[in-house]
């Protein structure tokens, strides 16, 4: 019996490295299940999930940097700023490059280029799109997942236009 219980805490420690989220209410037949779910999963596809990932929660720690005081703490837009989780306002890429290198057209939002470098701020429309397309909840992308851990990309996010 122990040599069973400790296969399981293997099992579950490694599926817990992995981004599993095994269900200890049901014990091995759910672990069992994430381990199915995780072994069917390419690899390249959970390489892509794990880079989404990181790119979006280092765009939140950005956005926590430079852009929360304007935007609000979850891009919702404050006085100073307009709301940016409006599915109605989301830019393209280009776009967004452009404004936050260049600052706005009508000057009320400063360039950003001497403080950030393209790629921090393609990570910052990665945080910014998740937030405007609905699937980042507010809050930090590390505790807003499955059991209060890392958010977890939805398959085939971001969709390409």
């Amino acid at each position: 019996m122990a040599d069973i219980l400790s296969r399981r805490a293997l099992s579950a420690g490694r599926l817990a490295s992995l981004g599993a989220t095994p269900d200890f209410h049901h014990g091995l037949p759910g672990i069992m299940a994430d381990l199915a779910v995780l072994q069917s999963r390419p690899a390249a596809a959970a390489q892509k999930s794990r880079e989404i990932y990181q790119s979006v929660y280092n765009g939140w720690k950005w956005w926590h940097v430079y852009c929360y005081r304007c935007h609000g703490t979850n891009a919702v837009g404050t006085t100073l700023a307009p709301d940016l989780t409006d599915p109605n306002g989301k830019l393209p890429l280009k776009e967004f490059l452009r404004i936050v290198q260049n600052g706005s057209d009508d000057g009320t939002m400063q360039s950003w280029a001497k403080l950030l470098d393209q790629k921090q701020i393609t990570q910052l429309y990665f945080y910014v799109r998740a937030r405007a397309d609905k699937v980042l909840p507010p809050g930090r992308p590390d505790e807003v997942g499955p059991n209060g851990g890392p958010w977890l990309p939805p398959t085939g996010w971001p969709r390409q236009p």
